[in-house]
C-alpha cells in the first residue's frame, strides 16, 4: 500500500503555528484589559465645537473646491504653527 502526500505539508505545520501564536496572543490580550482611555474636558469641548454641522460642512466645501491649497492659506497656518511652537 502506498500513501501519497498532497502538497509538500510545510503548509498545515504553518497553519498549526499560526494558531498556536494566535491563542497565545489572545491570552496575554485578555490578561490586559486594564486600560482606561481618559479624554479630557478641553477635547471634549473641541469635540463639540467640531461636531457643529454647519461648521463641518464649510470645511468639506473648502477642501473640496482648494481653499486649503492656496499659498496665503498655507502660509497663514505655517505662522500660526510657529507661533504656537514658540510660545507666543
Amino acid at each position: 500500500m502506498n500513501v501519497n502526500k498532497v502538497g509538500n505539508g510545510i503548509s498545515t505545520l504553518v497553519d498549526y503555528s499560526q494558531k498556536e501564536r494566535n491563542v497565545k496572543n489572545s491570552k496575554a490580550v485578555s490578561k490586559s484589559n486594564n486600560d482606561k482611555l481618559e479624554i479630557s474636558n478641553e477635547a471634549k469641548v473641541k469635540s463639540s465645537e467640531i461636531s457643529d454641522t454647519n461648521k463641518l460642512t464649510l470645511v468639506k466645501e473648502r477642501i473640496n473646491n482648494g481653499f486649503y491649497n492656496k499659498s496665503e492659506v498655507i502660509s497663514s497656518v505655517a505662522d500660526s504653527i510657529l507661533k504656537e511652537l514658540r510660545g507666543a
